[in-house]
């Protein structure tokens, strides 16, 4: 049997995710040093959905972060300071009040952002308590942080872009082409049966069963690998 795509994911440049394509590393600078940053440019990233701001900070250094609605060049922003909220201030959670949009939140203090980097999204505070932050995130799940976890406030930028349609196949190969996917993707009963474990017979009859052993060889280890159970409950 050949070897189904889900198995040659990770071990070819076709199918692998490609993370070199990124401009550049977008993080928050380790530095907790309160200090003001100015916006110096904006770069178009084909890896990442939204534009990206190179920000200068005044002890010299630079760093790449998702730019947010509202920036422009030479905007100066306000960073780990505890002045008056503002759209774009880098500030630690338990400085952030109840119900500020956030975006580039940090896992664990000074990671340099984990979460909520996409175009249009954010995150929202719905708790402060002291020990423990609460946050609300785009798909209204609820996770506490530790208060020293740092992200910027306000809205990531490029909320728009899924709303203009690609008119044509080649623009978004190219596009998922610039992100390292593998794309297109047909369905696995279109297959014939040699290329998956789903394929052959006629697209009508998907009546297979979709079960794999936690002992199947790579080949046919696909579909529900050793579920409990399956159907409707």
């Amino acid at each position: 049997m050949k070897v189904p795509r889900s198995r040659r994911r990770g071990k070819s440049r076709i199918f692998r995710m490609n993370d070199f394509r990124a401009i550049g590393v977008a993080k928050i600078i380790k530095d907790d040093t309160g200090m003001n940053a100015r916006v110096i440019k904006f770069i178009h990233d084909s890896y990442r959905t939204a534009p990206l701001m190179q920000l200068k900070f005044e002890n010299g250094e630079t760093t790449l972060l998702p730019a947010f609605v509202g920036a422009y060049v030479g905007k100066i922003i306000s960073y780990m300071k505890n002045e008056n909220t503002d759209t774009g201030d880098i500030k630690r959670l338990g400085d952030i009040p109840a119900g500020t949009d956030i975006y580039n939140v940090e896992l664990k203090p000074k990671d340099g952002g984990k979460l909520i980097r996409a175009g249009g999204m954010s995150a929202k505070i719905i708790e402060n308590t002291g020990g423990k932050v609460m946050i609300s995130l785009p798909s209204n799940a609820i996770i506490s942080l530790d208060p020293n976890c740092r992200a910027v406030i306000g809205k990531v930028a490029n909320s728009g872009r899924t709303e203009k349609p690609f008119y044509k196949a080649g623009n978004k190969y190219h596009l998922i082409r610039a992100r390292g996917r593998y794309w297109p993707m047909n369905a696995a009963v279109a297959m014939n049966a040699y290329e998956h474990k789903f394929g052959g017979k006629r697209r009508s009859t998907q009546h297979k069963a979709k079960t794999s052993s936690r002992r199947s060889p790579p080949g046919a280890k696909v579909g529900a690998i050793a579920p409990r159970r399956t159907g409707s409950k």
